[in-house]
């Protein structure tokens, strides 16, 4: 948690203590808890990763399934992908739990005694999750935790249609110190030339550039990032498709 999540969370935990938000906090803090006894850095709360653990434990409460797919026949990695959900690294825990009084440890307690579900909250790559927790009519909770390795924090949901002329503009943030990005621009459909590339030099967290592009189509945008201010040891931090047309009009 970040000084300001915590902040939330007592203040949660003191005017909303059986709110179904608190205790997305209080998974949170048990999450981390199990992290910091592995000796691993805690996670940071990401809202656009809790809408789409919420929608998904709406779902399963609602339709009465438990599933990583649902009933669309989505997979947690289609779920993110259509939340334009950008990070390489991630994965999904799912727990369902009814007749508890401490409904949150019970189920954190039975995700950490899952080898699948504890090695999630104990890979040491992800630094990022978003908890949903719904309850449902007959007073079962549902628990998603969706987990991601993210290192650039972008201020805007990145768009699935682009003007050619205008190109893809992505602003944002650092979470993790990175002292340079290259973009890729590549022919969907698993074509390996580079039809287009740049590369952004960070002097602070910030960052702001535009991706530009050739031709009109559907294309694959990936996001390389390094951490290292004298290397060439990139490493991809995201990847979408976007459409590519010569005006506003789709």
């Amino acid at each position: 948690m970040t000084f300001f999540q915590s902040i939330k969370y007592f203040l949660r935990v003191i005017f909303f203590p059986n709110s179904l938000r608190t205790m997305e906090w209080k998974m949170l803090k048990l999450v981390n808890k199990d992290r910091k006894d592995a000796g691993l850095a805690p996670l940071m709360m990401q809202d656009d990763l809790r809408d789409v653990a919420r929608k998904h434990s709406q779902d399963m409460a609602r339709k009465d399934y438990f599933e990583h797919e649902n009933t669309k026949g989505q997979t947690p990695f289609d779920r993110l992908d259509e939340a334009r959900v950008t990070d390489i690294i991630a994965g999904e825990n799912l727990a369902k739990i009814k007749g508890y009084k401490n409904a949150v440890q019970q189920a954190e307690i039975g995700l950490m005694n899952s080898p699948g579900h504890k090695a999630n909250i104990l890979h040491d790559e992800y630094n990022v999750v978003g908890i949903g927790v719904i309850k449902s009519t007959d007073g079962t909770y549902y628990y998603t935790q969706n987990f991601a390795r993210r290192d650039l924090i972008f201020t805007k949901k990145i768009s699935k249609k682009v003007n050619l002329k205008k190109g893809l503009r992505l602003q944002g943030e650092t979470l993790v110190n990175v002292n340079k990005i290259i973009y890729q621009v590549k022919k969907q459909i698993g074509q390996r030339d580079i039809l287009n590339e740049g590369i952004e030099r960070l002097k602070n967290k910030n960052f702001d550039f535009i991706v530009h592009f050739k031709n009109t189509g559907f294309f694959d945008v990936l996001i390389y990032t390094n951490k290292d201010e004298d290397g060439d040891n990139f490493k991809i931090a995201n990847k979408f498709e976007v459409r590519v047309k010569k005006t506003l009009f789709w």
